[in-house]
């Protein structure tokens, strides 16, 4: 029983680092443009990456809507929440992109915050977009740190290009 105890606590030891590599570390949001930082990292990379630290940017039952045509002309938001987002991007397997806001702007009064945002998607940190839209971030503050409440967004399209006053 004794080397059971033994065999047990040097097999916890010998784990420990491996667990440690396996649970990213995530950045605190202390301020919202820590929250932003966050959000690209967190949303960047391979589709099944670990998604522990996007969960940690959204209060619960937060909700991520883009807002999208559909074949028929017709526009439609699809209401989704952090886990629906998760499942969907993680469809794409090992294939990486990158989304980076590149131009925000945040409108603040105590613990809440809104945050408009121009977004470019690239498939490598350096290459062209290959999407780019606007972010309608709704955020708050718990007394040490930002989260989101609620992210819609609209990609460009070619009938309705973004503004320039939007862009960089």
């Amino acid at each position: 029983m004794r080397r059971l105890g033994l065999f047990a606590a040097a097999l916890a030891v010998s784990t420990t680092p491996l667990l440690a590599q396996a649970t990213p570390s995530c950045p605190t949001a202390a301020t919202l443009p820590d929250l932003m930082k966050a959000t690209d990292d967190a949303i960047s990379g391979p589709g099944n990456k670990d998604r522990t630290c996007m969960r940690q940017l959204f209060v619960p039952d937060a909700r991520l809507i883009p807002y999208v045509k559909g074949k028929d002309g017709s526009w439609a938001p699809h209401i989704l929440t952090v886990e629906d987002w998760i499942t969907r991007v993680a469809q794409r397997g090992d294939k990486v992109f990158y989304e980076r806001q590149v131009k925000y702007s945040i409108e603040q009064y105590g613990h809440i915050a809104h945050v408009w945002s121009y977004y470019e998607v690239r498939e490598t940190p350096d290459g062209k977009p290959m999407a780019r839209g606007i972010n309608s971030m709704q955020a708050v503050f718990d007394g040490s740190q930002w989260k989101f409440i609620q992210i819609l967004w609209e990609q460009e399209t070619p009938e309705e290009p973004l503004p320039a006053k939007y862009l960089p």
